[in-house]
């Protein structure tokens, strides 16, 4: 078990999931985690959840911490150069800490402006399936982190799933693509439950049948020494009715639709860093 103090700014959707598989796996005690969440009712619920600390303020405690984690949204970040509270955050924090950011949008360098006492900085871009433990994170670091601090985060970020080291030119590709992804994937079991009620199922159970299908398939394609494109080609007989929906949805532009969401968010997180 790491005996690491970390420190969460905010406690959302994200920093919960986070939080709770921390605690799951046991690579951090609860005793090592606090956080500082200004909504006052979201700050009951999450201490009482999960029995760990929480932070009233921000003042010179926080420099007892070694990691804090940044678990707010972007436009929440932006406007911290105009709230004094959170202004003490740069105040206070200290050159040994490492400061970990999963906000979209917010590269290193503007992380280093804000946390002037702060270089060991890391971004990590997870995604929504986090909430049940199966995140995708990439993780891009400045060049002052040190190796073990890179392995402490990996630990942490695999407590909610897989981890992957990327350059910081990296993330707004990850963004689009694992980032975005999950809404992309959720509306393509929309789209194959939707056929499965216009061919005559009943919706209850079209939608069993898509999101098996989707999670079967993902866990095949994961656990397979195969490419993606041979699993596909065993599922695709000649004449017969896969191949004959496989040239419906090339017709259809599928694949350049889902090519060209996935670049569209990408282009999206580049303006946002901007």
């Amino acid at each position: 078990m790491n005996t690491k103090k970390i420190l969460f700014i905010g406690a959302g959707n994200m920093g919960q999931a986070i939080i709770d598989g921390l605690i799951r796996s046991k690579t951090v005690s609860q005793d090592n985690i606090s956080f500082y969440e200004p909504y006052i009712a979201m700050r009951d619920f999450v201490k009482n959840k999960f029995q760990i600390k929480s932070l009233e303020t921000i003042d010179s405690t926080i420099s007892q911490f070694n990691i804090i984690i940044l678990a707010v949204k972007p436009q929440v970040f932006k406007s911290f150069h105009e709230d004094d509270i959170s202004l003490k955050l740069s105040q206070y924090s200290t050159k040994s800490q490492v400061i970990v950011s999963i906000m979209a949008g917010i590269n290193i360098a503007k992380i280093g402006e804000f946390f002037k006492n702060s270089k060991e900085i890391i971004r990590v871009m997870p995604n929504t399936p986090a909430l049940i433990g199966k995140s995708m994170s990439a993780i891009a670091h400045s060049k002052e982190v040190s190796e073990s601090n890179i392995a402490t985060v990996k630990a942490i970020f695999h407590s909610i799933g897989e981890v992957e080291l990327v350059e910081e030119k990296l993330i707004d590709a990850v963004t689009g693509l694992s980032g975005s992804g999950p809404a992309f994937v959720l509306a393509f079991i929309e789209s194959l439950t939707q056929g499965g009620i216009l061919s005559g199922l009943p919706k209850h159970i079209a939608e069993k049948l898509a999101i098996q299908t989707v999670a079967g398939t993902a866990l095949m394609a994961q656990s397979s020494d195969k490419t993606v494109e041979e699993l596909r080609h065993m599922v695709t007989s000649p004449g017969g009715t896969t191949i004959q929906g496989m040239a419906t949805l090339e017709e259809n532009g599928f694949r350049n639709s889902v090519i060209k969401a996935v670049y569209s968010a990408y282009t999206r997180s580049k303006e946002l860093s901007n």
